[in-house]
């Protein structure tokens, strides 16, 4: 079992030998399909609130 006095210590020396993971282009098309989905969401949540405010708007 580690101590707690020593952890810090293991800590170090882990993330100074950890090596560098390449991302996949596939990931950032993923994050960029997601970020579209989310803006579109977006935009058709505005749109009908937008559609409704005017429908109520016109009625008085």
């Amino acid at each position: 079992m580690v101590d707690l006095i020593s952890a810090p210590t293991l800590l170090a020396t882990a993330a100074a030998q950890a090596e560098k993971t390449e991302r996949s282009p596939l990931l950032y098309a993923w994050w960029a399909l997601n970020l579209a989905v989310l803006i579109a969401f977006g935009y058709g949540v505005y749109r009908l609130v937008l559609g409704r405010r005017t429908k109520r708007a016109r009625r008085g």
